[in-house]
């Protein structure tokens, strides 16, 4: 018998099998890149153009599928619904809950509801369906753009931050409600409520994920809410377009290369100078 024996039917060489991982591995990010592709389709491509308002967003996955959305949706009567939301996890068991979410929202049955009660609702659409361990948290706030005033309720997440222009000031509207997806109807919504603000000419609303607020800078450093402040007074007064670019620089900036750890999302507007 010689150094190399005949093939028989049935195997396969060594190149052959590293031949074969790699194309199972090529397919499965394709098929990674065409979920996220139509995860991101789901989502608004611009913003709305609403009357005396200035609305820009962000949104940037930490890998190709995201646990984090954001939606535009109308009310009625000149008023438009901002949400911004995040699943717990990461990758694709977080992107399916996400997705699965921003169907409750835009499947809910009475758009005209309050804030608090939309978040109810659309937590009963959730309880009883997702994972043991998993929830969502997440914004629902109602801009009305008559009466110039935005109705915020909040499911566990970060606060919704308003900077006032003409008193230089950012004010954090923190909630107490309960995260999304956990507890049954009645006991949600007796827990969760909402808060109105009024906006005056050049005051600005921005809602935004975790993965902001908590951008690690090397030595673990956070970019925190003081960051997101100074920006604002810095660069508020201006288009949202403009203020999302110079506040997505400087989480660039404070990253200085490292890599990123959770998904990004910001929804900002702001009511135009009269």
């Amino acid at each position: 018998m010689g150094l190399f024996s005949r093939k028989t039917e049935g195997e396969t060489t060594p190149a052959a099998g590293t031949a074969s991982r790699v194309t199972g591995k090529t397919s499965i990010l394709q098929d990674l890149e065409a979920g996220a592709d139509y995860q991101r389709s789901l989502m608004p491509q611009q913003p709305p153009a609403l009357p005396g308002y200035d609305l820009a967003f962000f949104f940037k996955p930490a890998r190709v599928m995201s646990g984090d959305f954001f939606d535009f949706l109308p009310v009625d009567g000149g008023r438009t619904a901002v949400v911004v939301v995040d699943a717990s996890g990461k990758g694709i068991p977080a992107s399916l809950l996400a997705v699965m979410c921003q169907l409750c929202f835009r499947a809910r049955p009475d758009p005209a509801a309050p804030a608090s009660r939309t978040l109810a609702v659309v937590n009963a659409m959730l309880h009883g369906n997702v994972k043991r361990g998993t929830f969502l948290t997440g914004i629902y706030a109602i801009l009305d753009t008559t009466r110039h005033t935005i109705s915020m309720a909040n499911a566990g997440h970060l606060p919704g931050v308003i900077w006032h222009s003409r008193q230089k000031i950012a004010t954090a509207h923190r909630s107490n409600g309960p995260v999304l997806g956990v507890l049954p109807a009645a006991s949600f919504e007796s827990s969760v409520n909402e808060e109105t603000v009024p906006l005056a000419p050049g005051d600005r609303f921005v809602f935004f994920t975790d993965g902001m607020n908590e951008a690690m800078a090397p030595g673990q450093k956070e970019f925190g809410m003081e960051h997101l402040r100074k920006r604002l007074m810095a660069q508020s007064d201006g288009p949202s377009a403009d203020f999302l670019r110079d506040l997505t620089s400087q989480l660039d900036l404070h990253a200085a290369g490292g890599e990123q750890s959770d998904d990004i999302t910001i929804v900002t507007g702001r009511r135009l100078p009269a």
